[in-house]
């Protein structure tokens, strides 16, 4: 956790209140139009020959990337797509992906955006939860889906990737061979009953705090106020340039894009990060802007020094999970770039920023969040906020940790999931007083002179890599595979690394022997690899399936993977082989892992 910075240099609430009425001003201004045909349009008036995305290849200006989206529009229509059916995207992040989203927003239709990475029963349950009715994928999503058996398989429009995902390969190749291949319509008139400001644009698959991914509903309006606050929040410009490194399937992506297409910029989009490229990147392109997860940034710092480092290019940057200690080194390094830490999330109504440059805070909630923003105590063994013997809520005191809420004037506030039991899961009523409605963040904070400084993450799920993962999606991949009979999945510190790796107990089926390769060969044809488990133990996992087993889990993430605080043989993955081996000091320093830093639990007192 990082330490809250001292009273006497925080600014005053005077000062945050004139930087927050500043940003608001700003957005009031920019946001005029509440869905994103008719927001895109009013940009591409604007400025039709400024660009909008930068390649290796050349500019795309917005009249040229509009042009291209009415013709994915209208090849859209010809395969069948309304106004209200579901489109699916699942493609490395790239020029075309931002050409279908516009193309398929100007149909109408609702858009489902999955991660490339999705396999096995994981992409199964992104199909069944929201169904498309046409499906941009890759080759490689093409034969991962005709793997899948009892389920509908949706109308594909396959485009081949090129270039490996540098920020030359625009996708857009791609497309225009999709609509070679497409038979020309006749004129269409204008799409009939399209959606309003509040009607579903995007479904965003989070992992949530429990069970498998959850498919967040995301408005026209609320994805155009993010894209237009972020923009805001940087203070951008017209000249500005956005570096993108984030998929496209996450909001995060999403809203750089967006906030720089709100001042009419441009953007740079990479299918994936690079720590060796990013300065190489960033002062070929030019780039001012960028948006982080704090492992990206600790990443960068890893990179051996450069001529490149500075002087740069990069002025500002906003995101999230940056430590103290890191915000500090980047700053030191490379230079006085402004860092806008936030909180949010894609299906959450709370939106923080740090516009005080205070290190390792979210930053004050404006005064008129603030009074709707509590942190109260946590039920650990109920996985729930704590009630009193009033049946109330227990707010936490200053300084301590507890779970964040906001209370919602009605219902229609939190968008929620395409699941009712889902969106149902994350609203608590009766808090303070009979009839009130609060939405649960899921997340742990303390509050300190105001700031909100964030703790952990509650339930199953872990990050690591920058990613959220869920540990009951990764236990059922585990139960799937050949040998395995049960399996517990926690996540388990890493020193020097940020968030939490994944480390699973297993139990062998009777008879069996372990083979790590072939568990790994299992794993990696259902899960993404930044959710393959680092660390396994095997032993007997019926211990924690019983009503301690929350309990039982907290002491193993207590024990982390060292060898001499548990009974059970220990293996860690090594990618490079593509199996699990040994845990050894050896097999530590070959896949560049330090030894746990776990120590044995103290031992009882008299109280």
């Amino acid at each position: 956790m990082t330490e809250p910075t001292g009273p006497s240099l925080l600014p005053s609430r005077r000062q945050t209140d004139e930087r927050l009425a500043a940003v608001e001003a700003r957005i009031a201004e920019r946001l005029t139009e509440a869905t994103l045909p008719a927001w895109w349009s009013a940009r591409v008036a604007q400025t039709p020959d400024s660009v909008v995305v930068r390649t290796d290849l050349g500019p795309i200006t917005y009249r040229e990337l509009d042009g291209l989206a009415d013709r994915v529009a209208h090849a859209a229509g010809s395969a069948g797509l309304r106004s209200g059916d579901v489109a699916g995207i699942q493609l490395p992040s790239s020029a075309a992906f931002l050409v279908l989203i516009l193309g398929l927003a100007k149909l109408g239709a609702r858009l489902s955006l999955l991660s490339t990475g999705l396999r096995g029963g994981s992409l199964r349950h992104a199909l069944v939860e929201v169904p498309p009715r046409l499906l941009f994928t890759t080759p490689g999503g093409r034969e991962a889906i005709g793997r899948l058996e009892g389920i509908a398989t949706p109308r594909s429009v396959v485009l081949e990737e090129e270039g490996a995902g540098d920020a030359s390969a625009s996708g857009l190749g791609a497309v225009e061979a999709w609509l070679a291949r497409s038979p020309s319509p006749a004129h269409r008139g204008r799409e009939t009953g399209l959606p309003g400001p509040d009607a579903t644009l995007f479904y965003i698959f989070t992992s949530g705090t429990t069970g498998l991914p959850k498919a967040t509903q995301c408005s026209h309006r609320r994805y155009l106020a993010s894209a237009t606050s972020e923009g805001a929040l940087l203070e951008m410009t017209a000249a500005d340039r956005m570096y993108v490194v984030l998929p496209m399937f996450h909001i995060a992506a999403l809203s750089a894009i967006g906030a720089a297409i709100s001042v009419s910029a441009s953007v740079v989009i990479r299918a994936k990060f690079s720590a060796s490229r990013f300065w190489r990147d960033v002062h070929a392109y030019s780039a001012t802007t960028f948006q982080y997860l704090g492992e990206i940034l600790r990443y960068v710092l890893a990179q051996p020094a450069s001529d490149l480092d500075r002087p740069n290019p990069l002025r500002a940057m906003i995101g999230a999970g940056v430590t103290t200690r890191i915000w500090q080194a980047f700053e030191a390094r490379f230079g006085p770039i402004r860092i806008v830490e936030a909180y949010g999330s894609s299906e959450g109504v709370i939106g923080i920023f740090n516009l005080d440059a205070v290190p390792g805070s979210v930053g004050r909630a404006s005064r008129a969040l603030e009074e709707r923003l509590r942190i109260v105590r946590h039920d650990a063994a109920k996985d729930a906020p704590a009630r009193g013997p009033d049946g109330r809520l227990i707010a936490c005191e200053e300084g301590h940790a507890g779970e964040l809420i906001a209370r919602l004037d009605d219902r229609a506030q939190f968008e929620g999931y395409s699941s009712a039991a889902a969106t149902r899961s994350r609203l608590i009523e009766d808090a303070f007083e009979d009839g009130d409605l609060w939405y649960r963040s899921g997340d742990l904070f303390r509050r300190v002179d105001g700031y909100y400084y964030f703790v952990e993450r509650l339930g199953d799920t872990f990050r690591w890599k920058g990613e959220n993962v869920s540990a009951q999606e990764v236990a059922d991949a585990l139960s799937g595979c050949e040998q395995v009979g049960n399996a517990v999945v926690y996540g388990v510190r890493v020193p020097g690394h940020e968030g939490s790796a994944g480390m699973a107990l297993i139990a062998l089926q009777p008879g069996r022997a372990f083979d790590g390769a072939r568990l790994h060969e299992e794993l990696a044809r259902e899960l993404p690899s930044h959710a393959l488990p680092l660390f396994l133990r095997i032993g007997d996992g019926q211990a924690v399936l019983t009503e301690t087993y929350k309990m039982g889990t907290a002491e193993m993430k207590r024990q982390g993977y060292a060898r001499e605080l548990i009974p059970d043989p220990i293996y860690v993955l090594d990618g490079v082989a593509g199996r699990y081996v040994p845990l050894t000091d050896e097999a530590l320093r070959r896949v560049g892992l330090p030894p746990s830093d776990a120590t044995p639990a103290p031992a009882p007192t008299d109280a």
